[in-house]
């Protein structure tokens, strides 16, 4: 419909009122299920190790990836729970999920073969997203499955710990409170402002095109409270010139050759 690109429009016009945020230098990228495009095509598997090296040759700056727990609590890595009509990411079996073939040939990875991979890169940040389960439960055991692999593997420094829900972020830090934590939302009127971000102690908001751009002042509130901000999705240079005018500190993006900035 036509009126949905009237947040759009007026986030342009206010992008004069936010000028004062501007951050110097080149903004950071951070590889969307990992670095599985070629230009704009997509020639492998997203979540899959093969994107995961992708992105440490092409050293982007951060790369992001998905956690579920199958039914026999193996974390693995993926985004969609549904993986074939008869695979789910958390109500099949390991044995079962580890059997199907992605569209590009690969294999659902481990969250350990993933960090195990992911540290042989250390200056490329590692953003791992906790997604949603049947309950809150069940959330908490993830959290504590992901924190215990990531200090068996002494990747901590390494590691931002994301999720769309604060009761998620808030595990994250009761179980290790020097966790960095990155709240996501997508929500044009119910996502947090800096100060209750602030509040909660997390260190990261990645927020949707829309919410920054009908809040432009908060990037200079998140600024003034030390907490990173991350605009997604961020895939052509029209929004990626955006993302700089408003003085974002990243942007997330699918096609990195596209944001122009994966010229290491």
């Amino acid at each position: 419909m036509r009126f949905k690109a009237l947040p759009l429009i007026l986030g342009i016009i206010l992008l004069s009122a936010c000028a004062q945020t501007q951050s110097s230098g080149q903004l950071k990228v951070l590889a969307h299920r990992g670095l599985r495009s070629t230009g704009t095509e997509f020639t492998t598997d997203e979540n899959s190790l093969d994107a995961l090296k992708r992105a440490q040759e092409r050293k982007v700056d951060g790369c992001e990836f998905d956690v579920h727990m199958t039914s026999d609590g193996q974390l693995i890595i993926r985004h969609d729970a549904k993986i074939t009509p008869e695979v789910h990411a958390q109500k099949s079996s390991f044995e079962e999920i580890q059997a199907v073939r992605l569209p590009f040939g690969n294999q659902i990875p481990t969250l350990h073969e993933w960090l195990v991979q992911a540290k042989e890169t250390p200056e490329i940040l590692q953003f791992l997203e906790i997604k949603a389960h049947a309950t809150q439960e069940r959330e908490n055991e993830v959290v504590a499955k992901c924190i215990e692999e990531v200090r068996s593997l002494d990747m901590m420094d390494q590691m931002y710990f994301l999720s769309f829900k604060p009761a998620t972020c808030d595990e994250v830090l009761r179980l290790e409170p020097s966790a960095r934590v990155m709240l996501n939302s997508s929500s044009l009127h119910n996502s947090m402002p800096p100060a209750e971000v602030k509040e909660k102690g997390y260190t990261a908001a990645s927020y949707g095109v829309e919410v920054f751009l009908n809040h432009p002042e908060w990037v200079k509130e998140f600024r003034e409270y030390g907490i990173e901000t991350f605009f997604w999705m961020v895939n052509s240079t029209y929004l990626r010139d955006i993302a700089e005018k408003l003085g974002v500190d990243w942007v997330t993006t699918d096609f990195y050759d596209v944001v122009g900035y994966g010229q290491n």
